[in-house]
């Protein structure tokens, strides 16, 4: 019975998770394909998002993941479909 409660509360929060991260990354994606702006204009539009989220979070900065094995900064291609 625990096991199955902590199971719906880490799958809740996991898909919450996920919808958050959607809706930010469809923002920025919004942005960066808008031809109506000129490329400075789109990456204007990407850092009016980032400050945003960083207003709503109370975030001053954003930490970069490090990995525990190695130590060092992790890059996007480090969470590709083999890592998961």
């Amino acid at each position: 019975m625990t096991d199955d409660f902590i199971l719906a509360v880490a799958a809740e929060m996991a898909s919450g998770i996920d919808a958050a991260v959607e809706c930010w990354m469809t923002q920025v994606e919004r942005a960066l394909e808008n031809t109506n702006l000129t490329t400075l204009g789109r990456l204007q539009a990407v850092q009016e998002i980032l400050a945003t989220y960083k207003r709503l979070t109370g975030k001053a900065y954003l930490v970069r993941a490090v990995s525990s094995v190695s130590r060092q900064t992790l890059g996007l291609r480090d969470f590709g479909p083999d890592q998961t």
